[in-house]
């Protein structure tokens, strides 16, 4: 039996942690990354999801994911050294046939079909045209049903909805609202190719989270001309920017997930585990959640561990002259 690192979270060590922030965020995740596997002795995330700017990426549309040819291809070569398995957002509601021309998607398709040395690299959708454009053009690359499209489908809390989705793709992206349905979860079969997100940080039953989505997919297709006022002006009245409801509301508390939220989502067999960074400025949200999920918290000596935590913030940050 291979030896268990003792700085691994012994709460669920089998578990598969699915990171945010790829072309965004590289340096930074790929220097925790080498810290836990060359210092730590253990492997932190095997998965990292994201994608450039461009009109398929509903997932992230900041001006900060502009990204040069140079840069992306320097991140992904970065992945695939450490054998990250690479999943691409490209989550656009709205992509019809008029839209599989992009040349920066199909590049990054053709990218990360060549250089995919776990064989399990990925595109998480909520097209069909698109999803129809991968199957037929990229076969190698495996889909993933995203949040968005059982969000807008309809599909939440509906058990058939998701077996037919697990029928279409080789994995499907539970609902956040669904992740705390019990009764739902525990009917779901092959659980390991249900993907539950853990640190989502939008509020329980969001009232306009179809909205959102797809006012995100009208950003991506026209990012430099889109009005926000729109949903900037629904946004203050929702809930989600206010501490007291995110906190305290019965129904509509903050969705991120506890310790034994998670480990009891473990013990119904489930094992894939996303950490989003949507709408994140920069890494130092992910980068806390991954200290906090997959460390140990559990020492008798806590002053070891936030040792560690300490260690690694301070090897990236740039070195200051004296």
């Amino acid at each position: 039996m291979a030896k268990i690192s003792p700085y691994l979270n012994p709460s669920w060590p089998d578990a598969v942690w699915d990171v945010s922030g790829a072309f965004v965020n590289d340096r930074e995740l790929v220097a925790f990354h080498d810290f836990c596997t060359q210092l730590l002795g253990f492997i932190p995330f095997s998965i990292v999801h994201g994608a450039p700017l461009c009109a398929w990426n509903s997932g992230r549309v900041l001006k900060h994911l502009l990204r040069d040819t140079e840069e992306i291809r320097t991140a992904g070569l970065a992945y695939e050294r450490r054998n990250i398995s690479l999943y691409l957002t490209f989550t656009n509601l709205l992509l019809g046939k008029e839209h599989l021309s992009d040349e920066l998607g199909n590049a990054l398709l053709t990218f990360i079909s060549n250089h995919n040395p776990t064989q399990k690299n990925a595109v998480i959708l909520a097209s069909d045209a698109l999803h129809e454009h991968i199957k037929t053009n990229f076969p190698t690359l495996r889909t993933v049903s995203s949040i968005l499209k059982i969000t807008n489908g309809g599909g939440k809390g509906k058990i058939d909805t998701y077996k037919r989705l697990a029928d279409q793709y080789d994995e499907v992206m539970v609902h956040p609202d669904d992740v705390l349905n019990d009764e739902l979860l525990e009917k779901l079969e092959d659980k390991e190719r249900y993907i539950l997100l853990v640190n989502e940080y939008c509020i329980r039953h969001c009232p306009m989270r179809s909205y959102h989505y797809r006012e995100l997919s009208k950003l991506a297709l026209n990012f430099f001309s889109y009005n926000t006022q729109e949903f900037e002006q629904k946004q203050k009245t929702n809930g989600c920017q206010d501490l007291a409801t995110l906190l305290t509301h019965e129904k509509h508390g903050v969705l991120a997930l506890n310790t034994p939220e998670i480990a009891h989502l473990r013990e119904l067999g489930f094992r894939h585990f996303k950490l989003q960074g949507r709408g994140h400025a920069n890494a130092s949200g992910i980068l806390f959640d991954l200290l906090r999920l997959v460390l140990r918290n559990d020492d008798r000596d806590e002053n070891a561990m936030h040792s560690l935590g300490q260690r690694f913030w301070e090897s990236i940050l740039p070195h200051q002259n004296s």
